[in-house]
């Protein structure tokens, strides 16, 4: 005698249920480390551009972000990177990048920098 299927049914959709739940489980999981060297790493990516930064224990640092202009399908890339030099000192470069090239910018200026003397004089007047 066969057993009618509405009694499969429900054991279908626990099993499908499981089955989703251990996916979701194992892609939600973080990524180990497999880098021992490495202190931090972020990486985040969408239509319209990435991120992504990393540290690494030698004093090593990175940090980049890239745009996608949707208008001219043209990517902007800014960022920069730090590192110890073998003198002990720290060094930072700021970086773009875009349809005329890499290059090198001056690191814009923090937000609620002092403002000079000079520069405040002259907006006082």
């Amino acid at each position: 005698m066969r057993r009618p299927l509405k009694h499969f049914a429900p054991l279908y959709w626990i099993t499908a249920t499981v089955m989703l739940l251990a996916v979701t489980t194992v892609l939600a999981a973080p990524v180990r480390n497999l880098d021992p060297d490495l202190i931090y790493y972020d990486n985040t990516r969408d239509e319209s551009g990435y991120s992504f930064a990393y540290k690494t224990k030698d004093g090593q640092y990175r940090e980049e972000q890239g745009y996608i202009d949707p208008e001219t399908g043209i990517l902007t890339v800014t960022g920069l990177y730090r590192f110890q030099g073998t003198d002990g000192k720290t060094y930072e470069f700021n970086y773009e990048a875009d349809e005329n090239g890499y290059r090198i910018v001056k690191k814009p200026p923090l937000a609620g920098a002092p403002i000079s003397n000079t520069v405040l004089l002259s907006l006082v007047g």
